[in-house]
Order: structure tokens, then C-alpha cells, then sequence
């Protein structure tokens, strides 16, 4: 397992296993898979000055040079997901 500089901030790795779910029917052993606190992961990414020019905090919406242009969905930044998400007023009082 790889590991990082200040890898303990990142916490214990977790393995975990799904009995319920098979690859595909030519690989019939479980699905395992290693995971960490994402919470203390995301905390972990957003202190690294290496990857501060890298880390997108805004929905875009992004088009090719086509005329007219089509919409691109090139990474979860630019889904309407997001969009949605960041743009949507609480209208609760």
C-alpha cells in the first residue's frame, strides 16, 4: 500500500468486502476494496500547497469550440450535479 509523507493524518486503511457482488460472471471471487475516513482525506488534500493550483471550488460549465458549441462533462465539476447543488438558495426562513 502506497503511502505519504504525513500519512497519518489520513488515518488507518480500512479493508472491506462485498460477498453480494461478483466482478462479472467469469470472476466470481468477492469484490475487495481499501478505504480511508474520506472527511480526514479531503481535510489532508486541501492543506497541500503541491495541489492548491489543481483544486477546483466552483461548478463550471465548460463548451467546446464547435459551432455552435457543445456542452462538455468532463469531470464532476461540471455536471449539473454540482451546479445545482452550489447555486440553490435555502428558501426556508
Amino acid at each position: 500500500m502506497a503511502s505519504m509523507p504525513d500519512d497519518q493524518a489520513l488515518g488507518e486503511w480500512e479493508l472491506h468486502t462485498v460477498q453480494d457482488m461478483k466482478w462479472n460472471d467469469n470472476h466470481q471471487c468477492p469484490i475487495k476494496y481499501w478505504s480511508r475516513d474520506i472527511i480526514k482525506s479531503m481535510r489532508w488534500l486541501m492543506q497541500q500547497p503541491a495541489y492548491a493550483e489543481h483544486l477546483i471550488y466552483t461548478p463550471q460549465h465548460c463548451f467546446n469550440s464547435d459551432t455552435p458549441p457543445k456542452r462538455l462533462y468532463t469531470e464532476i465539476h461540471t455536471a449539473d450535479g454540482w451546479w445545482e447543488t452550489q447555486v440553490r438558495r435555502d428558501t426556508r426562513v
